[in-house]
């Protein structure tokens, strides 16, 4: 998972893009919180989704608000204006099905004019953070040039990821990690063996975080300094609530996570995207973030 870019630099980076590019990312991560929008209210409604329903058949099951439209004004500008009157440069186009009441919003009105519960919007917000911080992720691997590993290039992977790489928009970490999973096995069959050894020596750092001896051995420009100041109070979150980890593969990216913080330590080199995206992935499994 990328660091979160500020709104100039998101800016920036767009700015690099042409406009198929932009247009390819805008519709992208316009349907991303659309889905967003639909699994956290099908969940809280306890409603199963179907992967052979269409759209409508699923609204028509949840009657209920759905995300018609994510509008974004661009950089500097404010051309929308929500129902109390505020400018605004996101806004979010809802409309009931049943009722027919369409309204024009910014994040903080949303929960006011659907009369959705707060602990849904707040899902349905944390949800719309993290398809931003994909984005953020793209453009940066946009900037540095990114290209698709080799191990991937035999990969049957979908219409739009193909032609996301057409354009020469990189895959995000999200996106690589659902084709680690739906090709494990093809994967597996194209890299060498890595024989890792075992130890259970194991201590505890000066933020009270267990860690193997063992590091992971990747690549990575950051010292264990930096690496502290920015996530020593997200790690302490992960610390204080392990407790509530009650999936295995999740308490093995946990065991991973803190793999990594002792090989920083050692000065050892670890992949800090790796460790982005597992520090990510079970926050917002422990609804920490």
């Amino acid at each position: 998972m990328a660091i979160p870019l500020t709104e100039k630099e998101v800016h920036r980076l767009l700015e690099l893009l042409d406009d198929k590019q932009r247009w390819f990312l805008n519709t992208y991560l316009t349907q991303s919180k659309k889905s967003k929008w639909l699994e956290q209210l099908a969940t809280k409604k306890g409603i199963v989704l179907d992967g052979d329903m269409s759209s409508d058949e699923i609204w028509d099951k949840l009657d209920d608000w759905e995300l018609a439209e994510v509008l974004d004004g661009g950089y500097g500008n404010r051309p929308y204006q929500c129902e109390c009157g505020k400018r605004l440069r996101f806004c979010y186009v809802i409309h009931h099905r049943k009722d027919n009441k369409t309204y024009r919003l910014g994040e903080t009105c949303l929960e006011n004019y659907t009369m959705l519960s707060a602990d849904l919007i707040k899902d349905i917000k944390n949800g719309f953070h993290t398809i931003d911080l994909e984005r953020d992720d793209i453009l940066s691997k946009y900037e540095q040039w990114w290209k698709l590993p080799e191990e991937y290039f035999d990969l049957d992977l979908s219409r739009e990821m193909m032609e996301q790489l057409e354009l020469d928009l990189p895959l995000s970490n999200i996106q690589l990690s659902k084709l680690e999973k739906q090709f494990e096995y093809e994967l597996s069959m194209t890299r060498p063996k890595q024989t890792v050894k075992k130890s259970n020596k194991r201590y505890k750092s000066k933020h009270s975080i267990i860690v193997n001896t063992e590091p992971v051995v990747e690549h990575v420009d950051i010292t264990y300094e930096e690496l502290m100041s920015r996530h020593s109070e997200q790690l302490q979150l992960i610390k204080n609530n392990e407790n509530e980890i009650e999936s295995a593969s999740k308490q093995e990216k946990w065991e991973l996570i803190q793999r990594m913080l002792g090989a920083s330590e050692r000065n050892k080199r670890f992949s800090y995207t790796k460790f982005l995206t597992e520090l990510f992935d079970l926050l917002y499994y422990l609804k920490l973030y």
